[in-house]
């Protein structure tokens, strides 16, 4: 880690840090579903649609609760 990383590192928040790896966790779900829609197999665009409606959501709407905190 470069000592500007560390830096940074050191400065945020458990909160902020927790909220940063909340929304990688939630890009890293929205490609995911994308791919498997892309794939366009049967139960490859059910799964995409689970992981958007249920997974994705359930992280942003946690994103925006520990953001109101």
């Amino acid at each position: 880690m470069t000592r500007i990383r560390a830096v940074r590192a050191e400065a945020r928040s458990p909160l902020d840090e927790a909220l940063a790896r909340l929304a990688e966790l939630r890009s890293m779900v929205v490609v995911a579903a994308a791919a498997l829609r892309q794939q366009n197999g049967d139960l490859d665009t059910d799964i995409a649609r689970v992981l958007r409606r249920s997974v994705a959501s359930g992280i942003a709407e946690q994103i925006e609760r520990l953001r109101r905190l």
